[in-house]
C-alpha cells in the first residue's frame, strides 16, 4: 500500500463546516488523506492528537472546519516535498476576509525571530509526521495555541523550514489569538531551550516581544563619526553631534556605556569641547585625516573602543526612550545574533529605517520608508525580525565579531558599507535582527536623495549578488 504524502488533520467543528473544507481538497486519495474529528466534545488539542495518531502521511497539516484549501496548492506541496525530501516544514501564505490587503498574509521566507514573535507559519503548514510525533505532537493545556506550540517544539529540534509562496488556505475569519496563551507558549519554548527572558504582549494581536536577561551587562562603546555639522532641528539651529550626545546622557538608563568620538578633517576644534561638556569621563576622542570615509572613521573608532559591544551611531540621531540601549543589548545577548538594528524615524515620526531589503531592481533599500510609525504588514513594524541588513546609522554588534569579519569596507566610503558588513556577519553564521520597539529619531533630510556611485553598485553586484536572491522578503518587495 502506498502511503499518502500529506495527512490533513481537522479539529472539532460543525458538520457543515467539515463538509465545506473537505469539498476543497482537490488531490487524489493516494497523495492526501483527511482525518476528521471523532469526539464532538473533545478539546482541539485532544482531537488533533488523536488524528495525528491515525495519520499515515509523511507530512501532516492542520485545518479548521470551514477553511478552504486553495485549488492546486496541495498538488504543488506534494510536488515540492517529493522533490525536496530533506524539508521538515513547508508553510504557505494564507488569507481571510479583511479590508484591502489586511486579510492577505503574504509571508517572508524562513525568519526565526518572526517565528518566535508571531508564530507566523500559520496555515497551511506541513510538518514531517515523525518529527512532530517525536516533539510530542499536540498537547493538552495548549488550548488556543495548539499549532503554534507544536511548531515551536518542532523548530527547536533543528527542523529544515521552507516557504511555498502561494496562498494555501482561505480562512473564514481572521485568527483570534489569546494573548495570554501566546505568551505562555513562548515562555514554555524559552524554558525548554534554557533561555532566561521576559515575554510581553506586542502588536499585532498574538505578537510577543522577548527580552533576554543580561545579568552582567557588557560595556557598550558608542562610536560616533562627526564633522561637527550644524542643522535646524525642530525649528532650532543645533550642532548635531552635541545634541545627539546630550540625548544619550540625559536619557539612557543602561548602566555601562561610553562614547568614542571620531572627528574628521575640518571638524571645528570647539566640537570636542562641546561634546566633552556633555559626556565627561565617558568620552574618548580619535581623529581620521583626509577625505571623509565613513568606513574608515568607524573602523578607527572601534579600534580605540574599550567596550565588549560597539554601537555605530550617526551624529544626527537622538534617543528619547531610557530603555533603548538596554533593549538592544538584550536582543544581542542571543548567541545566534550578530547584529541588532533599531527603528529610526524622521522628526515627524515617519519611518526612516526598519531594516534593509532588496527593492524591485535588486538594490538594498529601506522598506516602509515614510510610512507612519505603526505595526506595519502583520507586525513587521513592531515585532523583532531577521533582516538581510540594517543601517549603520544605529547598529549594535560585538567588537570581536566586528574585527573578525574585517570591519567596514573602506572601498565603500559612503554607501552600502553597512549592508556589506551585515552580509559578512550572516556569512559567518550569525543573524541580523531589527528590534522595532527601540526607536530613535534620525534627522536625516527626508527630501535628500542619497547619491550612490556606480563603483558602489558594482562592488555589491560583484561580491553579494547572490544575497539579493536569498532575501527572505523578496515576495514582499512591493509591500508598503
Amino acid at each position: 500500500m502506498t502511503h499518502p504524502v500529506i495527512s490533513l488533520l481537522l479539529g472539532p467543528g460543525r458538520a457543515q463546516d467539515v463538509t465545506t473544507t473537505l469539498s476543497t481538497v482537490r488531490a487524489s486519495a493516494r497523495q492526501v488523506e483527511v482525518l476528521g474529528p471523532r469526539t464532538p466534545d473533545a478539546s482541539t488539542a485532544d482531537e488533533l492528537a488523536a488524528a495525528l495518531a491515525r495519520a499515515s502521511g509523511r507530512y501532516v497539516g492542520v485545518l479548521e472546519p470551514g477553511d478552504l484549501v486553495e485549488p492546486g496548492v496541495l498538488e504543488a506541496a506534494v510536488t515540492y516535498l517529493t522533490r525536496h525530501p530533506d524539508v521538515d516544514v513547508l508553510y504557505t501564505d494564507e488569507q481571510w476576509p479583511g479590508e484591502g490587503a489586511s486579510g492577505i498574509f503574504t509571508k517572508p521566507d524562513w525568519n526565526p525571530a518572526y517565528h518566535v514573535a508571531l508564530g507566523y507559519l500559520g496555515r497551511l503548514c506541513l510538518v514531517r509526521r515523525e518529527l512532530l510525533q517525536d516533539a510530542g505532537g499536540f498537547l493538552s493545556g495548549t488550548e488556543g495555541v495548539e499549532e503554534r506550540d507544536a511548531q515551536l517544539r518542532v523548530i527547536e529540534r533543528g527542523a529544515t523550514v521552507e516557504h511555498l509562496p502561494l496562498v494555501g488556505v482561505s480562512r473564514p475569519h481572521a485568527p483570534q489569538p489569546d494573548p495570554t496563551a501566546c505568551i505562555a507558549a513562548v515562555e514554555r519554548h524559552l524554558r525548554r531551550t534554557g533561555v532566561d527572558a521576559r515575554v510581553e504582549a506586542a502588536e499585532p494581536p498574538g505578537g510577543v516581544r522577548v527580552r533576554r536577561a543580561v545579568p552582567e551587562p557588557p560595556t557598550v562603546s558608542v562610536v560616533i563619526p562627526t564633522a561637527g555639522t550644524s542643522r535646524e532641528v525642530r525649528g532650532e539651529r543645533v550642532r548635531l553631534v552635541t545634541r545627539c550626545v546630550r540625548s544619550l546622557v540625559a536619557t539612557t538608563d543602561y548602566p555601562s556605556w561610553d562614547v568614542v568620538l571620531v572627528t574628521s578633517e575640518g571638524t571645528p576644534p570647539e566640537v570636542v569641547d562641546e561634546v566633552r561638556a556633555e559626556a565627561g569621563d565617558r568620552l574618548t576622542v580619535t581623529h581620521v585625516a583626509g577625505d571623509f570615509n565613513f568606513s574608515r572613521s568607524i573602523n578607527e573608532g572601534v579600534r580605540v573602543a574599550s567596550g565588549e559591544l560597539v554601537l555605530l551611531l550617526n551624529d544626527d540621531t537622538e534617543a528619547d526612550d531610557p530603555s533603548w540601549l538596554r533593549q538592544m543589548v538584550a536582543v544581542e545577548a542571543d548567541p545566534s545574533v550578530g547584529v541588532v538594528g533599531a527603528k529610526l524615524v524622521f522628526a515627524d515620526g515617519r519611518v526612516q529605517h526598519l531594516g534593509v531589503m532588496h527593492n524591485d531592481v535588486w538594490e538594498p533599500s529601506h522598506p516602509f520608508m515614510f510610512e507612519t510609525d505603526g505595526t506595519g504588514h502583520f507586525g513587521m513594524g513592531s515585532l523583532d525580525l531577521d533582516y538581510p541588513a540594517v543601517t549603520g546609522a544605529c547598529l549594535l554588534t560585538s567588537r570581536r565579531l566586528f574585527v573578525d569579519v574585517g570591519g567596514l569596507c573602506t572601498a565603500l566610503p559612503l554607501n552600502y558599507n553597512d549592508v556589506d558588513f551585515c552580509f559578512k556577519v550572516r556569512a559567518a553564521g550569525r543573524r541580523v535582527v531589527v528590534a522595532p520597539s527601540v526607536r530613535l529619531f534620525h534627522y536625516e533630510s527626508a527630501s535628500r536623495t542619497a547619491r550612490v556611485e556606480q563603483a558602489e553598485r558594482d562592488f555589491m553586484v560583484a561580491h553579494w549578488r547572490a544575497e539579493a536572491y536569498r532575501d527572505p522578503f523578496v515576495q514582499l518587495r512591493s509591500v508598503r
